[in-house]
């Protein structure tokens, strides 16, 4: 579906618990949740919160935004900020399961150039070519990937590299490492790529072109 052009962006139900089939996304703002007669997007799941999520257009995008204490995922990863969705990006609401697909053939959609990630394998490509990451590199270009064009802290980063393991103040020089080590996994494909913006004293950004 996502090879035919839209006349808007669409939502398609991935689970029973979401009430409808499909959610043609016409107007600016969504709210997603399981109260009847205020969202937009009804989910019928006990653990989705009430007033769950927001979907916001900003200029051709639209912005998932997290209102819930139960927390919203994208791609299986957890949404720590507003996020902007591409074509076929998938939503969990209170777990990572996900239980909506996102579908938007405007190709001025946000990229990351030359870098994809092969939902099959799982594996991340540069200009098609496969590039040989340890785990602890796919976790970070993984995190920097599903929340492209968005400045990441170093915590942040951090966190998705080791999660419940990391120790604030004690993993800098490791962080550091991944990150240089990732650097030079790109180098490694393309002598020319250098699709991590450093911002120093705060974090990373995956450029998005």
């Amino acid at each position: 579906m996502s090879d035919l052009l839209l006349p808007h962006p669409l939502l398609i139900r991935l689970h029973e618990d979401v009430e409808r089939a499909e959610y043609l996304l016409e107007q600016d703002r969504y709210t997603i949740g399981r109260l009847a007669g205020v969202c937009e997007i009804l989910v019928r799941r006990p653990t989705v919160s009430r007033i769950h999520a927001r979907l916001e257009r900003v200029g051709s995008h639209f912005v998932l935004h997290d209102l819930s204490r139960n927390h919203t995922f994208v791609n299986h990863t957890l949404l720590t900020g507003p996020y902007t969705l591409a074509d076929r990006d998938v939503i969990g609401l209170s777990s990572p399961e996900p239980l909506l697909r996102f579908i938007d053939s405007d190709p001025t959609l946000v990229t990351a150039g030359p870098l994809r990630l092969d939902e099959n394998s799982m594996r991340f490509l540069w200009d098609h070519r496969p590039l040989d990451l340890t785990p602890s590199q796919w976790r970070l270009l993984n995190y920097l990937y599903q929340h492209r064009g968005q400045v990441c802290t170093r915590e942040q980063c951090a966190q998705a590299i080791w999660g419940a393991e990391y120790l604030p103040g004690m993993d800098a020089e490791n962080l550091d490492k991944v990150v240089s080590g990732l650097r030079a996994r790109l180098r490694d494909v393309d002598p020319e790529a250098d699709p991590i913006e450093v911002r120093r004293g705060v974090g990373y950004m995956l450029r998005t072109a």
